[in-house]
């Protein structure tokens, strides 16, 4: 029998330069018996062409979303991970045994948030955490007229509407405004006046900066919409379930230094990363998606060749960078009341002079404390902090926590009379210590920022073959999990647009496919 024998230049017979010269270079070889039947070989016909390559840099909950969505699509993925673990800030306890998120744990914005969707599919533990705080001051529980807090939430309302009214006002900080709105006040005590300025530090705590540095004009103001807690590091599941369909793809302590690239895919994107050992390597690929912390781009500890363009660079130098942090403390009994999920703590005022207001331990400064054993059990409290104080509280020993912190815990007692239980062990984040954090946790507006500038650079340049992505790459949801897992799918999309590649319309956590 004849044999095919594909990539053949012979040319059998004169039977085949007729057949050539009639149907052209793309034609069988007929032959007899001893030669067989072969196919003429013609370098110039495009084989099968190859699928896109895209570098993801940063194996967290943007990256791992984008590398899905380009994967779903066919094109081939490789996740670079400079950690032993993927996840990023979304990071539960080392202890053994421990269930605590270090990182994000709360899930915001709940009724608009896509992630609340996993929480039943995944079986997530969670607990809403809006039910009536306690309020305390140095001088003890707040009582019931404690005005102060409403105040300073008419503060927020007035401050919102003031830069909506006057889009050129100067922009100041949060406590200079505030301390502005209140000696102009006129319906208020002179209490009022005194503490409302403290209360309005209560934002500290979520936007992780002081109000001596937060902007005005970029206040954020959580005050009506609700907010999950997830409990015993159920983020993690999230980050298992984003990350099914690309385990294979992802290289961990992998840790980039240097992106070549190019704006139109002219040249090729060179990434070159460092082991755990130290030992360079490149990876070669058609685009990259940077989900790097909004920190490490500030710090420029990722050198880019050819430099980023003045427009991003711009933006990343007028968006700030700040630092929540975190400490467990478990005790062997619970001394502090059971009634209510958190325990807000305001300082002494700086025209108080007593020793309240002039200590060295944590009462001179704002904290929320989570009572975690309502809602999961755990005889712990994890008081919350902002920096400046993070960065002094992290580089802390254990021994020097509890003596730093024990005075809060003495005024949250349930029965004063009583002495504090054992302490069973503490535990504390260390984001500010942490270079691949960027020595931080998450965006923050800060006076004189434009966060609007990053986010239109990355829009003028959406069909660039250099993507980021990451809480900071949006208006909508910065500083969250949910907005972070959008702006992957955002940059993936644009990497398929700039490739020509139809996007199928996404899944069932597309934020692209509607609310419903």
């Amino acid at each position: 029998m004849a044999s095919l024998i594909p990539g053949s230049s012979e040319k059998p017979s004169n039977l085949y330069s007729g057949l050539e010269s009639l149907l052209g270079p793309v034609v069988l070889a007929v032959a007899d018996a001893d030669a067989g039947l072969r196919l003429p070989r013609n370098d110039s016909l495009p084989g099968p062409e190859q699928p896109k390559k895209v570098i993801v840099v940063g194996a967290g909950i943007s990256g791992l979303r984008a590398a899905s969505v380009l994967r779903r699509h066919g094109l081939d993925v490789v996740l670079l991970e400079a950690r032993d673990r993927i996840g990023g800030r979304i990071c539960a306890s080392s202890e053994p045994g421990k269930n605590r998120d270090l990182g994000a744990a709360w899930m915001h914005e709940t009724s608009q948030n896509r992630l609340v969707k996993l929480i039943p599919k995944l079986g997530v533990e969670y607990y809403y955490d809006d039910g009536a705080p306690l309020y305390y001051t140095p001088h003890g529980k707040a009582g019931a007229q404690f005005k102060a807090k409403k105040v300073a939430d008419e503060f927020a309302d007035y401050c919102e509407w003031y830069y909506k009214n006057d889009l050129h006002a100067q922009d100041r900080s949060v406590d200079e405004f505030v301390r502005d709105f209140v000696k102009k006040h006129e319906l208020i005590t002179d209490d009022e006046r005194l503490w409302a300025p403290q209360a309005a530090r209560e934002i500290e705590l979520w936007i992780g900066t002081s109000t001596a540095l937060a902007s005005a004009k970029h206040l954020s103001y959580f005050v009506t919409e609700r907010n999950l807690y997830v409990l015993r590091g159920g983020y993690q599941k999230i980050v298992n379930w984003t990350a099914e369909s690309v385990l294979d793809a992802i290289q961990l302590n992998r840790h980039v230094r240097n992106v070549q690239w190019s704006e139109d895919g002219a040249s090729p994107a060179i990434v070159t990363c460092e082991d755990a050992e130290g030992n360079k390597q490149d990876f070669t690929a058609d685009a990259v998606i940077m989900t790097t912390p909004l920190g490490v781009l500030r710090h420029k500890l990722v050198d880019f060749s050819p430099s980023l363009p003045e427009d991003i660079r711009l933006g990343i130098d007028r968006f700030s960078y700040a630092a929540l942090g975190k400490v467990f403390f478990e005790f062997a009994e619970v001394f502090w009341s059971k009634d209510n999920d958190q325990f807000m703590y305001y300082p002494a005022p700086p025209e108080e002079t007593g020793a309240e207001a002039a200590a060295d331990n944590i009462l001179a400064h704002p904290t929320v404390t989570v009572n975690t054993w309502l809602m999961s059990g755990n005889k712990e409290l994890c008081v919350q902090i902002a920096e400046p104080l993070t960065q002094r509280v992290e580089a802390m020993t254990k021994d020097e926590l509890y003596t730093f912190f024990k005075p809060l815990f003495n005024l949250l007692r349930a029965e004063p009379y009583k002495a504090l239980p054992r302490l069973i062990g503490i535990e504390c984040t260390q984001w500010t210590r942490d270079p691949l954090a960027g020595f931080g946790t998450y965006s923050a507006d800060k006076v004189g920022d434009e966060p609007a500038m990053f986010t239109g650079a990355l829009e003028t340049h959406k069909h660039s073959r250099l993507q980021f992505a990451g809480e900071h790459c949006t208006l909508i949801a910065n500083g969250c999990v949910h907005g972070a897992f959008a702006t992957g799918e955002t940059a993936a999309m644009n990497l398929l647009e700039a490739f020509g590649i139809g996007y199928d319309g996404g899944d069932s956590m597309s934020l692209y496919r509607g609310l419903n």
